[in-house]
């Protein structure tokens, strides 16, 4: 009875070194890989697409990254918060590591959308409110009734408090003219009125209410522009104000 109890004894010894082996080859595998990685995987070669308005030597130059950097620890987050810093045309990039030595930095550039005053000078907007740089000679919607605060390129737009509301509502009528095509044929803006804003829009006039969503409004709005009821080539406004759901047009007086 005793030798089977000593048998047993080692058996259970063997055992617990047996997985103790296991565990610190695993390890000893990992670290090898890891320090493989480290060692092997460095940059050589990097690559962008999607830019227009930067070159792709402004780019590399933006994002840090050097030639010799590691591959497999480059920090993606990083590096596209350092692009979109400092390069303000940039809305997005998407990084891909290439192995065993390439990166790809793909962007998407942002588009001016409209022109608006500050103390210092105009400013070119995005349609989300993004500052990009001081305004030249672009021929843009130009906003009436805001002004931005304190602006430089990169950031964010700010007004005074009092226009906090009206801020709003510019952004959601430029993001939603966007998102239709319908920026290219917009003059102006005019924030002024207290209760609606008016919109120049190829030759007519279009009164809107403040409000945050403006997807059934222009729907309407294209909706009476292809009616075929509607007279061609006739400057008027459009006033969508008086009830929801309708489009009153106003031919104007000729001269």
């Amino acid at each position: 009875m005793a030798r089977q109890r000593r048998h047993s004894t080692r058996r259970r010894r063997r055992g617990r070194f047996s997985g103790l082996y296991r565990l610190l080859s695993i390890l000893a595998v990992a670290a090898a890989i890891a320090v493989a990685c480290v060692v092997f995987f460095r940059i050589n070669e990097v690559t962008v697409a999607g830019n227009s308005r930067y070159t792709a030597e402004e780019v590399i130059e933006a994002s840090g990254i050097e030639t010799g950097d590691n591959l497999v620890t480059l920090p993606k987050g990083r590096v596209a918060s350092q692009i979109r810093t400092r390069l303000p045309y940039v809305e997005s990039v998407s990084i891909q590591r290439l192995l065993p030595d390439g990166v790809l930095l793909t962007v998407k550039e942002r588009v001016a959308a409209a022109v608006v005053d500050s103390d210092e000078g105009r400013w070119l907007i995005s349609a989300q409110g993004k500052l990009l740089e001081q305004a030249g000679g672009q021929q843009l919607l130009t906003i009436t009734g805001l002004k931005v605060l304190a602006p430089y390129a990169g950031g964010t737009m700010q007004v005074a408090e009092e226009d906090g509301n009206t801020l709003d509502y510019v952004l959601a009528l430029l993001t939603e003219l966007e998102s239709r095509g319908m920026l290219a044929d917009c003059t102006a803006l005019d924030c002024t009125a207290a209760a609606s804003m008016t919109l120049s829009y190829d030759i007519y006039q279009v009164k809107l209410p403040r409000r945050s969503d403006y997807s059934k409004l222009l729907a309407l709005l294209q909706g009476a522009l292809a009616d075929e009821r509607m007279p061609q080539g006739v400057p008027g406004t459009f006033d969508l104000t008086v009830k929801e759901g309708e489009a009153y047009f106003l031919p104007q007086p000729s001269q």
